[in-house]
């Protein structure tokens, strides 16, 4: 089976999103975000750098308090893909070691009840380092393009959207360049998104001739619940509504913990 981009899985989440929001009585609270960071490099003030990718993994979960759960892994390298859905939920992403970026999709499109949904995916690209051509430290930049696209809204029955993403590039175990983005908006008749692009750059200090292991991860969430009207639907979902938002909030702090 060919190589399915990220921007297949955007394509079709957006047609999806647009589809569920021309029926504005049904399309009570939206998230959707996605977001890809490409061309990821890393650059020596001096030397030169053998940057060698020797791992993939895609992971995409979606749950709904109805009781859905799917959760989808992949490994294969050099390009790991995962889709999951379920009703209200899905999402996908996509870890490429042959042109070194990381993508994620997580829509949550709660519709016609009183219940919550939620997804995340979280993409995993993993290699070594080493920097030669001198001796003690070096300057090495970290680089890469960041771009995404994010939409939350609720209409007259909403009740709370959230959406988030987290970038995070680890040497030897350790997080050198980390970034955390949550967007979250409550009560009924909200509407916010946006549509951005960054050119990312960090400078870390390294050894020459040193082997560093390096690791890349990408993970968007998603997470829409809707009004519970009726005391007596309360009990049945307190448990999913409890699960879903705390276990995909914890997801977004510790997502590869």
């Amino acid at each position: 089976m060919g190589v399915k981009s990220l921007k297949f899985f955007v394509r079709m989440a957006v047609f999806g999103l647009l589809l569920g929001a021309a029926s504005s009585a049904n399309a009570d609270a939206i998230s959707f975000i996605s977001v890809n960071v490409s061309n990821i490099q890393f650059n020596p003030a001096a030397g030169t750098a053998t940057f060698t990718l020797t791992g993939a993994s895609s992971r995409a979960q979606a749950g709904n308090s109805l009781g859905a759960d799917q959760n989808i892994t992949s490994n294969t390298f050099p390009v790991a893909q995962s889709a999951a859905a379920v009703t209200f939920a899905s999402a996908s992403g996509i870890a490429n070691a042959t042109n070194t970026s990381v993508g994620g999709v997580a829509m949550a499109n709660v519709s016609g009840c009183s219940c919550s949904a939620g997804s995340f995916s979280l993409n995993i690209l993993t290699g070594t380092l080493v920097v030669l051509g001198g001796e003690g430290n070096v300057n090495v930049t970290i680089s890469g393009l960041l771009d995404g696209l994010t939409h939350l809204e609720t209409d007259a029955f909403g009740e709370y959207v959230e959406l988030g993403w987290l970038y995070d590039v680890s040497v030897n175990g350790v997080s050198v360049f980390s970034m955390d983005f949550v967007n979250t908006r409550s009560g009924p008749n909200q509407l916010a998104g946006t549509q951005f692009s960054q050119q990312l750059s960090r400078v870390i200090t390294l050894q020459y001739g040193d082997v560093n292991t390096i690791g890349i991860r990408l993970s968007p969430n998603a997470l829409a619940i809707n009004e519970v009207p009726e005391p007596a639907t309360v009990v049945l979902l307190v448990s999913g509504l409890g699960f879903m938002t705390g276990i995909l909030k914890k997801r977004r702090k510790t997502v590869d913990k």
